[in-house]
């Protein structure tokens, strides 16, 4: 059965980044999502995989469709003791942006009483590439559609 925009989808992935890997699932535990509800996926990566049945596969994402363009005005600089908390490399924080909305900070440097906050995704500007295996794919459920998530092996168990 070949992936559609009902389909349930059980795969393993690498995503490599500029010849490193950068994050993956654990070898013999496949993760399992309902198309068009892993929110924490790339679309392109949701769309690479349509038309894609059992097997391995490589495909290359350019920014546009994995996590969007770095965009240097979601960099910025806070004094340390402006901060909640105590910054430390890797920590997040939020903060209201110049159009009101909410951006989620991660500090990335700490030079001295300053604190270097990056609100793009770490992965922005990337080219990225995914080795994916595709496991299964089975229609969705009419539940999982209604509840937007997989039930079962893999999903929620309802009781």
């Amino acid at each position: 059965m070949k992936v559609s925009a009902h389909s349930v989808v059980k795969f393993e992935y690498e995503l490599w980044i500029d010849g490193s890997k950068v994050e993956g699932t654990e070898a013999g535990h496949p993760r399992t999502i309902l198309m068009g509800h892993a929110l924490d996926l790339p679309k392109g990566l949701e769309a690479a995989l349509l038309g894609k049945e059992a097997g391995s596969y490589t495909v290359i994402l350019p920014p546009e469709q994995g996590y969007g363009y770095y965009e240097p005005a979601l960099r910025t600089e806070a004094r340390v003791a402006d901060l909640p908390d105590t910054p430390r490399v890797g920590a997040g924080f939020s903060a209201e942006g110049s159009d009101g909305s909410i951006l989620l900070y991660r500090v990335v440097a700490i030079e001295g009483e300053t604190a270097i906050l990056d609100a793009n995704p770490p992965f922005a500007g990337k080219e990225l590439e995914y080795r994916f295996t595709i496991h299964q794919v089975r229609e969705a459920e009419k539940g999982e559609l209604e509840h937007g998530h997989v039930h079962g092996e893999g999903g929620v168990h309802h009781h």
